[in-house]
């Protein structure tokens, strides 16, 4: 499964793939920031529900966009966080800076 996108008013959710890792992430980055500026997104969702694995890219991915939302007032949220990713998101400072919804 590759990523699914909803846009609900100016808030953006992504449902993230099994395997968050450099194949991906340029993939996400770049709609994600298309979507952004296209829809005016004030709010990103990264839903983890299906993701078993992340690696240093993923982390790349949402910092990027956590920057981006930060200069625009945005925020970004991580929901259905399982244990290994929510320590990796820990591990990262990313857990300090984004909202996150455990599993």
């Amino acid at each position: 499964m590759e990523c699914e996108y909803r846009i609900h008013g100016p808030e953006l959710c992504i449902v993230l793939p099994r395997e968050l890792d450099h194949h991906v992430a340029s993939g996400i980055q770049q709609e994600a920031d298309l979507l952004v500026d296209t829809y005016h997104i004030r709010r990103i969702i990264f839903d983890f529900c299906v993701t078993e694995f992340m690696d240093s890219s993923g982390i790349g991915v949402i910092l990027g966009r956590y920057r981006s939302m930060k200069l625009s007032g945005g925020q970004i949220w991580a929901v259905n966080v399982k244990p290994r990713t929510e320590k990796i998101l820990a591990m990262s400072g990313l857990e300090s800076i984004i909202t996150i919804e455990r599993k």
